[in-house]
């Protein structure tokens, strides 16, 4: 595997933390849309009503923000795995993770806008960075991925028009199912999504506070399961030191 499908999928797997929409259901649907959609909270939602998917967005990251901090795990399918934990910053997502990617061991770190990425083939020092606005070969190739990374409440724009269909809602844990545009992920980014991209399906499982527990991911085949826990503990992110951040020399071919 190329270094640069590497990074791209250690990337994707780290922004889909933030950016939550970039997941797709692994399972039929359990509802369908029904014919009169709703626009109330789910408390007064039924089983199979649909809901703004937009509004459910905003509800689900607010809740998040407000909650500061937590753990995440995630199966990658046939690409690996990873886990790892998260805090915010006024609003912003912080978080440092550990996957296992096709044979490779990557940690990620983001933080103040910037991306750290350690265990690349080719890094001249043990941590390349990635910045958004960077001119760096590095930086400008995934300038478009990354887009306004590390801001979970980007996925009401990816929601928007949408709908979001109620599943069920039980012991406080609410399921959502939702169809999203793959152009409108990443903050609607054109490098993001081919003209062939199929719509992406989500399903969301959230708590009584609408803190996101579970995710499910199938994106053009590839299927991911997202768990979160620990919502509130402290988390301390921690970028590299200077000294060991270089730069990637990308292959030619």
């Amino acid at each position: 595997m190329k270094t640069t499908s590497i990074a791209a999928v250690a990337l994707a797997t780290a922004l889909g933390l933030s950016a939550c929409g970039s997941s797709d259901s692994s399972s039929p649907a359990a509802a369908k849309t029904s014919s009169s959609s709703s626009s109330s909270p789910t408390a007064t939602a039924k089983t199979g009503d649909s809901v703004d998917g937009a509004a459910l967005a905003t509800r689900m990251t607010d809740a998040m923000v407000k909650a500061g901090s937590g753990t995440v795990t995630m199966d990658l399918g046939g690409q690996g795995s990873a886990k790892g934990s998260f805090t915010m910053k006024n609003g912003k997502m912080e978080q440092s993770m550990e996957m296992g990617i096709q044979g490779q061991t990557l940690q990620i770190v983001s933080a103040g806008g910037l991306l750290y990425m350690k265990g690349l083939p080719g890094s001249s020092k043990p941590w390349v960075k990635i910045d958004p606005k960077g001119t760096d070969p590095m930086s400008k190739m995934f300038a478009g991925l990354t887009g306004d990374m590390g801001d979970p409440r980007q996925l009401a724009g990816a929601l928007k028009g949408s709908k979001a269909v109620l599943v069920s809602s039980t012991g406080g844990e609410s399921v959502y199912d939702v169809t999203i545009d793959p152009s409108t992920l990443m903050g609607g980014s054109t490098a993001t999504a081919s003209p062939s991209a199929q719509p992406v399906k989500a399903r969301y499982t959230l708590d009584a506070q609408d803190r996101p527990t579970k995710m499910t991911v199938d994106s053009q085949g590839q299927t991911i399961n997202i768990v979160f826990a620990d919502w509130g503990k402290p988390v301390t992110i921690t970028v590299p030191p200077a000294d060991q951040v270089g730069t990637l020399q990308l292959p030619s071919s």
